[in-house]
């Protein structure tokens, strides 16, 4: 068999003499490669995004909301629910085995006015000395907790006091704020919309927990939320902390025989899950997208490759003649798809690994405060590789079979 290095420089040779054919064969392995490690990295860091809003959570907490609709921490619910939760329901949760607190919450959308500044958030009234419970790894930045009989104090999350858009901070400890809110007044019959304002002051600033709800938040007493939003003595929701995450399965199951449909449980643990199993449906069929066009990619090499024997007949039958054997002109030709497959995988991972930034960059994640880092996992770009690799390497077997077989004779007789 000749030298491996003389058949390398020979296939070399023939990808260097037909350019835009070789380009456009390594573009298309390019593509799928990039496209399946990108999708990988924006699924990574997307899964690591969720894991970590809902990790912040505890994981012994069930999140009970009106007639079967879901809930975050403090999001409110429709008002098309015929299902009240009352201060009944939070003790009947409460007497229930395996439950060590029913934690009720009121929360309502108002605007917060400070020093000419004004910003629109989700206000929630709930205990907040149990908040410890509900976000474990809760913490202050400054002050403190508003305490339930405290009427004009309020808590701001993080991103609530230190906004993104000013370059400096929307309220400080201590100082006073308002509280815009709309209310529906009925005047000789007809229901009207009012606004109306009530001023708080700053009692602390919550440390950034990376949650967006909760650093994206201002708290407040239940009874004074209650009273702002017109609940009625009513809660959008009620955080069921349980005594043991493992209990969480039977708890539920003992709320559900008390109010059946009714009321909606759900848990951190739960959500984090679905959406899991949606981004790992979605990753497969954008991975499906991918295998395609590496697919695509396989039939250009043959095309490519199968191309290149038709010309070069005479050029393999000279070799032929010059004593090159079957197995050297097989490699010859393995190596020219050995080498698109090489060059379009190492090329496709790191324009993936670019793509991925790059997307998250042009994509609106960023609204709303949503932001995310692309998360790979090295295993996986190794898969990718070796898939384009091998994937190269097949699509050239038939053509390099069919170079080979070729007798010097019928080719050099060719024209």
């Amino acid at each position: 068999m000749k030298s491996i290095f003389e058949l390398i420089g020979l296939s070399f040779a023939a990808l260097r003499e037909r350019k835009l054919r070789s380009g456009l064969t390594i573009m298309m392995v390019i593509i799928g490669a990039a496209l399946m490690t990108s999708v990988h990295g924006l699924s990574g860091g997307m899964d690591n995004f969720f894991t970590e809003q809902f990790g912040s959570l505890g994981a012994n907490v069930l999140i009970i909301t009106p007639s079967g609709g879901g809930g975050g921490f403090g999001r409110p619910q429709s008002s098309s629910t015929t299902m009240k939760l009352t201060s009944d329901t939070v003790q009947t949760i409460e007497k229930i085995h395996g439950v060590t607190y029913a934690v009720p919450y009121v929360s309502g959308v108002a605007s917060l006015k400070s020093a000419g500044e004004e910003k629109t958030v989700s206000v929630v009234g709930i205990d907040q000395n149990k908040l410890k419970y509900i976000a474990p790894k809760i913490s202050l930045e400054s002050g403190s907790y508003v305490s339930a009989q405290d009427s004009v104090g309020i808590l701001l999350g993080y991103n609530v006091a230190h906004p993104s858009d000013l370059d400096r901070p929307f309220a400080k400890r201590g100082q006073t704020i308002s509280i815009e809110y709309a209310t529906v007044e009925t005047e000789m019959g007809t229901e009207k919309t009012v606004t109306e304002t009530k001023s708080f002051q700053v009692r602390g600033i919550i440390e950034e927990l990376g949650n967006l709800q909760t650093d994206n938040q201002a708290y407040i007493s239940p009874s004074v939320a209650n009273a702002l939003f017109d609940k009625g003595g009513s809660y959008d929701g009620i955080y069921a902390i349980t005594r043991d995450p493992e209990e969480n399965d039977d708890i539920e199951e003992n709320i559900r025989k008390i109010y059946g449909k009714n009321i909606g449980i759900t848990s951190p643990k739960a959500i984090t899950s679905t959406i899991q199993e949606s981004l790992g449906a979605f990753t497969g069929f954008i991975s499906a997208i991918a295998g395609v066009s590496m697919f695509v990619g396989a039939v250009g090499i043959i095309t490519t490759l199968y191309t290149s024997v038709m010309e070069r007949t005479r050029e393999i039958g000279l070799l032929k003649a010059l004593g090159y054997g079957k197995r050297n002109i097989l490699f010859m030709f393995l190596s020219e798809s050995m080498t698109i497959g090489l060059i379009g995988g190492l090329l496709g991972l790191l324009l993936g690994l670019g793509g991925a930034y790059a997307l998250i960059a042009i994509m609106p994640f960023g609204r709303g405060g949503i932001s995310f880092t692309p998360y790979f996992v090295p295993m996986n770009l190794i898969q990718i590789f070796i898939i384009s690799f091998t994937l190269s390497i097949i699509a050239g077997l038939y053509p390099a079979w069919r170079a080979s077989k070729l007798t010097p004779i019928e080719a050099l007789r060719k024209e």
